[in-house]
């Protein structure tokens, strides 16, 4: 009694799993693709601003007081709370100084001079990405279906362990089947922990914080309308800054300042200054930064260590290191560290990046797996034709040359087009809107794939040359952008990558029969 028991709990468990899983994995596709390239959201911000294109040098070598001073000349720029985004913060290697109620101002390091930063009309490239990676397009609406997929996920990757303990899957098989099924549950069982780190986040961002005003009032009973009044107190805590003097004073280059901090805590990467009362006798320089060696537990928007100095004689105020916050700074900061990705460098993000694209490919074998069970209830002479195969094919994949179209468009439309970032935007949802009405007109859903990977590496390729056209600018200085070189090689590497995947996908359903069989009987000798 108890054996059948047991057997129909694992059943039903499948069934579930499968149902909810084909339901939502074009939409969990979309999602990590999109958030694949929101991991180096960084650099194609640089990438795609020829403001940016500054060589890297060292932030202990800038003159920021001058363009302090600089800045301060207009009489409607604050004179307090300054902030200052050091070169190399978030993969930009310009000085930007802002503030919440004033326009930015972004500097060059190397000549102090200002630069003409581009419109949000002009360069948009990377947020739209960024924004397509969690349903912001659809306003409230594609934030809170994107936070229900995530949920889903959520529950899905727990479906899929316990299927996996009790089940206990030995994966022997050598036809397609059995393989597709032997990639989708090995990847998921390597990679669940971070996976569900980065769901969870995810789910709590779009679901739970649109939803956290309304609870915020239900707690309280009125008297708080966000979050913030509820938990700010202990997430966001201020450091308590000394009372303005109202004496003028003499202040320390900032240069210098940066010295001795780094001396105070040299495990700190700094990105960030904060002026609090400048040129006031009383005045402070907050400088804050990303601790490498302690990862998960600070760089994200919780926890900040901070280093506060005095401004006039350069006297240690407050040394915050990463374990002096309250445990429960440290649980949000863990659970939102691998969706932010804030301070980290380029080869954590590389591994981020890699397990994504993991879960991209099981999402899709799992896809197959799906599909290739209801394909065996036709002849297997016909070629296999359903609507979640075709919709699927244009999701996953007619997704790549409609992203590879928005980088061509980034450097093939003149930056002074009106209208320049609708033109762009639009351009990529008739593409991908085209591969969706290409997968259902043509029978071969093999044909289309390769078409569609095919055109999307040539199109990656093509956006780089468009972008050496554009610059003009000698080899040797080009060399010496390493974000923007590295950024470039990318897209030709992924270019690469997608048109020889092209090459080796079978043509059609036959093909593909046949080369799961000669691999069968290979392994059988």
């Amino acid at each position: 009694m108890k054996e059948n028991k047991s057997k129909l709990f694992k059943q039903r468990l499948f069934r579930i799993h499968a149902a909810v899983g084909i339901l939502v994995s074009s939409f969990m596709y979309i999602s990590i693709f999109f958030g694949v390239f929101t991991i180096f959201l960084p650099y194609i911000k640089t990438w795609e601003k020829p403001s940016r294109y500054i060589e890297d040098i060292n932030i202990m070598n800038i003159d920021y007081n001058s363009m302090i001073n600089e800045v301060l000349k207009n009489p409607d720029f604050p004179k307090d709370d300054i902030l200052i985004n050091l070169p190399g913060n978030m993969g930009d290697p310009a000085v930007v100084i802002t503030h919440r109620f004033a326009k930015e101002q972004v500097f060059n390091p190397k000549t102090n001079e200002k630069i003409n930063n581009e419109t949000k009309e002009q360069t948009g490239l990377a947020d739209f990405i960024n924004h397509l990676h969690y349903g912001r397009p659809l306003k409230s609406i594609g934030m809170i279906f994107f936070g229900f997929i995530a949920t889903a996920t959520l529950a899905l990757i727990l479906t899929g362990l316990i299927l996996i303990i009790k089940m206990k899957f030995k994966n022997k098989g050598k036809n397609q089947q059995s393989i597709f099924s032997k990639v989708h549950v090995k990847i998921f069982s390597w990679i669940f922990f971070p996976l569900i780190l980065i769901t969870l986040s995810g789910a709590l961002m779009n679901v739970g914080l649109i939803s956290a005003g309304p609870m915020s009032q239900i707690i309280t009973k009125g008297e708080a309308k966000s979050i913030d009044a509820v938990v700010g107190t202990v997430l966001f805590a201020q450091n308590k800054a000394s009372k303005k003097a109202n004496k003028p004073a003499k202040m320390k280059d900032i240069k210098n300042l940066l010295i001795k901090a780094q001396e105070i805590n040299p495990q700190l990467i700094f990105k960030q200054i904060k002026l609090v009362n400048w040129n006031d006798k009383n005045a402070q320089v907050e400088i804050i930064g990303y601790n490498p060696y302690k990862p998960f537990f600070n760089g994200g928007i919780f926890n900040k260590p901070t280093i506060i100095l005095s401004a006039v004689n350069a006297d240690l105020i407050k040394n915050q290191k990463v374990m002096d916050k309250v445990w429960t700074v440290f649980v949000a900061e863990i659970i939102f560290f691998l969706h932010f990705l804030f301070g980290i460098d380029i080869f954590s993000r590389v591994l981020i990046a890699v397990l994504m694209i993991l879960s991209a490919i099981a999402i899709g074998f799992g896809t197959m797996l799906f599909l290739e069970k209801k394909a065996k209830k036709f002849d297997d002479k016909i070629t296999f034709y359903h609507w979640i195969g075709k919709f699927s094919l244009a999701s996953m994949i007619g997704i790549i040359p409609s992203i590879a179209m928005l980088f061509v468009l980034q450097w093939m439309l003149p930056f002074d087009l009106e209208d320049r970032l609708i033109w762009q935007q639009g351009i990529f949802y008739n593409i991908w809107l085209f591969t969706l009405f290409w997968s259902f007109y043509k029978i071969n859903s093999y044909e289309v794939a390769k078409n569609f990977f095919f055109i999307g590496g040539l199109l990656f390729i093509i956006s780089v040359m468009l972008h050496l056209i554009f610059l003009n600018i000698p080899i040797l200085e080009f060399f010496n952008l390493s974000s923007i070189f590295t950024v470039d090689i990318s897209l030709v590497l992924l270019g690469i990558i997608l048109i020889y995947i092209s090459e080796k996908l079978p043509k059609n359903r036959d093909e593909a029969k046949l080369f799961w069989t000669l691999k069968k009987q290979k392994d059988n000798k």
